[in-house]
């Protein structure tokens, strides 16, 4: 464990010196995957659909805010869309300018969890984001969550009409609506999403000892459980290995992003009382576990010469490594 602890303070370290250029790069990359999963998942437009519009759309949201890297996805979905249908990229460009500008431009970090949603579906991992909300915010999350699912299984079906729909436009827009609101599968999945992350959410305020490892091992199990059963309840069809391994997945990333966020030594736990004119106090201090870099030894060796005898002086200097 002191070991692991050491790495974690070198790596903050490294970020902490390099943290502008890593996070030009962080978001280079985000842009760059939410780009080409939406290529990926709706590539209808020709001129859209190559490598070097989505390495321009990564450069763009390495320069731009979070609202309006959204924006951009949001347009790039429309424009897809738009190639098959006018009226239902009509529709879908409506459903997504309310969502936009009455809550996104308001609160633009929440962007990325919704962008988050349709990219990480894509890679079986989207189990990790009602878990690492419950740690990080509070029940407002649940607008986030609602918003990126409905917009990944809102695509899902417009890719469904376009391969079985024979009439290009009105009829296509009539099987996007119906199978949308009919989509039993994104009611439970919301439903499944909602729980897990008001487990983890209570788990991680509980006043024990290691409430953030509990919270995520406990939103783990209850999301491969509630999934498997809403599948077999609803007989929805979702394969069995993708939930288990996303889900296992899942935890071990997160667990890994909390243990870089905070560590706590509970070994060190010290329970305090103490009082004013009103109230008297009862206090568990948890101090944080951190663990010094190793120190080495540097000796410099420097020589003088004199008429008559060579003199060495050694000298020791501590340096951080």
């Amino acid at each position: 464990m002191t070991q692991l602890l050491v790495y974690r303070e070198r790596l903050l370290k490294f970020y902490q010196k390099y943290s502008a250029l890593l996070n030009a790069f962080f978001r280079f990359l985000l842009g760059f995957v939410i780009f080409s999963s939406i290529n990926r998942l709706i590539g209808y437009h020709p001129y859209l659909n190559h490598i070097y519009i989505e390495l321009l759309f990564g450069v763009f949201s390495m320069l731009l805010p979070a609202g309006v890297m959204l924006f951009m996805a949001l347009a790039s979905v429309i424009g897809h869309i738009y190639y098959v249908s006018v009226l239902l990229a009509v529709v879908v460009g409506i459903i997504f300018a309310v969502l936009y500008f009455a809550y996104i431009k308001f609160v633009p970090d929440h962007a990325y969890i919704i962008v988050a949603f349709p990219v990480l579906f894509s890679f079986h991992v989207a189990y990790a984001l009602p878990i690492y909300l419950g740690l990080i915010m509070n029940p407002v999350a649940f607008v986030p969550i609602f918003c990126g699912v409905g917009a990944y299984y809102l695509l899902q079906s417009v890719v469904a009409a376009v391969s079985q729909a024979a009439d290009a436009d009105v009829n296509l827009y009539r099987v996007v609506v119906s199978d949308f609101f009919n989509n039993t599968e994104m009611y439970a999945v919301l439903f499944v999403f909602f729980l897990v992350f008001l487990v983890v959410y209570i788990m991680r305020n509980r006043e024990w000892n290691y409430p953030y490892e509990k919270a995520i091992i406990s939103g783990a199990v209850i999301n491969i459980i509630l999934m498997l059963s809403v599948n077999f309840i609803f007989d929805l069809h979702m394969e069995v290995l993708p939930i288990f391994v996303g889900t296992l997945a899942s935890m071990l990333v997160i667990e890994v992003l909390q243990f870089m966020k905070l560590v706590l030594n509970y070994e060190g736990v010290e329970n305090l009382q103490f009082e004013d004119d009103e109230y008297v106090y009862y206090v568990k201090a948890v101090p944080k576990a951190v663990v010094a870099a190793p120190r080495k030894k540097i000796k410099r060796f420097s020589v003088r010469k004199s008429e008559k005898n060579d003199v060495v002086k050694v000298s020791e200097k501590s340096e951080h490594e």
